[in-house]
């Protein structure tokens, strides 16, 4: 059925059905898993036929994304996506369906205009825009230059960013997350293909190109799904209708806040510019980081959102703090012990799964120290992360720009102080993974101390029961990887690929095996609701259950 032909009343309740959270984010889940492990597998290509410290190109290729990963932040992850949702929703939801796709044509071709400008600001700019990150890298010209060609091609992927964001906006508004989930791959796929190639016929034209493609595949594969919603292009620019001078006002905060957090990623290029290897292993060191926060907890956060933004419109106060609970207990669940095994395990992984063609034990040694330095504040940044969204979902984009401040000033002086401190080139770099971690300690405890003032709670007590389980749980579980892995490695050794496959693969599922007996033992939440999530999606059950007042939430429910 077209839906244009559906009436008003029918396509609002279309829009805007409930969805099951089980359902909702154990299809995210597998589409960020499945895109996380093809973007290892991207990583794993670029690192081994790179290198990290050996070649110039491997620091060129990634200073060279870091602008359009910038500008990725900043439309994805912060004025679209953080803005789009909450706005449209409440148009979708208050007014005719038609008007909420006029305000998404409207923000559709403004971001168009504005990004197109930019990108032909920024490729005019580039050298200089490369410079400015590297005025301490004295030596490194051929780096230089290699990472300004390679930004005059990267740079026209920021418009195709933004027609993802919208496509990613306009589908979870409607509660589709499969499409979007899944989207990433596209991208992975293409950029290990032109990987491939680029071995076997070292042209940077190829890494250029195939690159950017990967950009484009990832946005216009989103294009049959967005339709189906109803959603039809319009040539127009709405700049005087309420709901985009609206976001208009809001994006000033958010685009602050974004363009805060960049000012620290700079000093940490520019610190890390001076260590042959050093942007890329921090770069690379990020992305192992991110694994297990972009599997679950940005498939938590993306389901909770749309639901968060519709408890705001209905001023339901006590149905957020239940889901923001919700949402720290979950992530906890996997997070806590995602990092512990990873903190043990960070150099066997590395030598796994990046240790050939260019890339040596020194730089497995040095990857793998940055690995353990990030993931020690990994659970502190999914929860910042988490609450962000709460105060996006409240339609509040001035504190988040507050806090952005603060752990930006928190964040480069603890860089300089421990790349300065530290002695070798690993630990300096792996000080800029420290400073990460430091910061988002010190800004978890910040959001959560506002955050609870804000709402008057964040149903602390119920929180604090599951973290000591999953404390607890976790720390038997570290004594078990360890073991596993201190055993596989006598009788074993760590030289060849299986006897490395055998360790990480061993420890791992027998650290998952007494984490989730002891789970079951404790009689976790947290494991009932993660039983009754893989059910319901297996049973693809669309029924929901719907939470009163500060009643215990249903895990396995998205609350309307």
């Amino acid at each position: 059925m077209n839906t244009s032909d559906a009436p008003p009343d029918s396509k609002r309740a279309r829009g805007l059905k409930p969805a099951s959270f089980a359902r909702g984010t154990s299809v995210m889940t597998l589409g960020t898993g499945i895109s996380r492990i093809t973007g290892f597998v991207r990583t794993a290509a670029l690192a081994s036929v790179l290198g990290l410290t050996a070649r110039y190109m491997a620091d060129a290729f990634n200073l060279a994304n870091i602008i359009p990963n910038i500008i990725y932040d900043l439309i994805l992850g912060g004025v679209l996506s953080s803005l789009f949702i909450p706005i449209f929703v409440e148009y979708l939801r208050t007014r005719d369906e038609e008007e909420a796709w006029h305000v998404a044509n409207s923000v559709f071709n403004i971001t168009l205009v504005v990004l197109t400008t930019i990108t032909v600001v920024l490729c005019v700019l580039a050298p200089y825009i490369i410079r400015a990150q590297t005025f301490l890298a004295h030596g490194r010209t051929q780096m230089v230059n290699e990472a300004t060609f390679l930004l005059r091609f990267f740079i026209f992927e920021v418009i195709f960013y933004g027609v993802c964001a919208i496509y990613t906006g306009i589908l979870n508004s409607y509660k589709h997350f499969t499409i979007p989930a899944f989207a990433p791959i596209a991208n992975n796929i293409v950029v290990i293909a032109t990987v491939v190639i680029y071995n076997y016929y070292p042209n940077h034209y190829v890494l250029a190109i195939g690159a950017t493609l990967g950009v484009v595949a990832m946005a216009m594969i989103q294009l049959p799904w967005v339709r189906r919603t109803g959603f039809r292009y319009r040539p127009v620019i709405d700049l005087k209708h309420p709901a985009v001078r609206k976001m208009g006002r809001l994006a000033v905060p958010v685009v602050a806040f974004v363009l805060i957090h960049q000012v620290g990623m700079w000093v940490v290029n520019i610190l890390a510019a001076q260590v042959p290897g050093g942007i890329s292993a921090f770069q690379y060191g990020y992305i192992f980081f991110q694994l297990p926060y972009g599997i679950v907890a940005v498939s938590i956060i993306t389901a909770l959102f749309p639901t968060l933004s519709e408890q705001h419109v209905r001023d339901q106060k006590d149905r957020i703090i239940a889901t923001t609970s919700l949402g720290v207990r979950t992530t906890a669940f996997v997070i806590i012990p995602a990092s512990i095994g990873y903190a043990i395990l960070s150099q066997p992984i590395v030598h796994l799964l990046l240790q050939r063609l260019n890339f040596s034990s020194s730089d497995t040694e040095m990857l793998a120290s940055v690995v353990l330095y990030f993931v020690l504040g990994l659970f502190f940044f999914s929860v910042f992360m988490l609450f962000l969204k709460v105060f996006y979902a409240t339609q509040d984009t001035k504190t988040p720009m507050i806090v952005a401040a603060i752990i930006t000033v928190i964040n480069i002086g603890v860089d300089f102080l421990y790349f300065y401190s530290f002695g070798t080139d690993v630990m300096k770099v792996s000080g800029l993974a420290l400073g990460n971690t430091t910061a988002y300690v010190l800004g978890t405890i910040g959001v959560w101390i506002v955050l609870r003032r804000r709402l008057g709670s964040l149903d602390g007590r119920r929180i604090a029961v599951s973290l000591s389980k999953i404390c607890a749980a976790s720390a038997v579980m570290a004594g078990a990887i360890y073991l596993t892995a201190w055993g596989c490695e006598s009788l074993l050794g760590t030289s060849t690929f299986w006897a490395l496959l055998i360790l990480v693969s061993a420890s791992i599922l027998v650290g998952s095996a007494v984490y989730l007996g002891l789970a079951v033992l404790l009689r976790s939440e947290e494991m009932a609701a993660l039983k009754r999530l893989i059910v319901r999606y297996l049973k693809r059950n669309q029924s929901d259950i719907e939470p009163t007042g500060r009643e215990p939430v249903e895990e396995d429910s998205i609350m309307e």
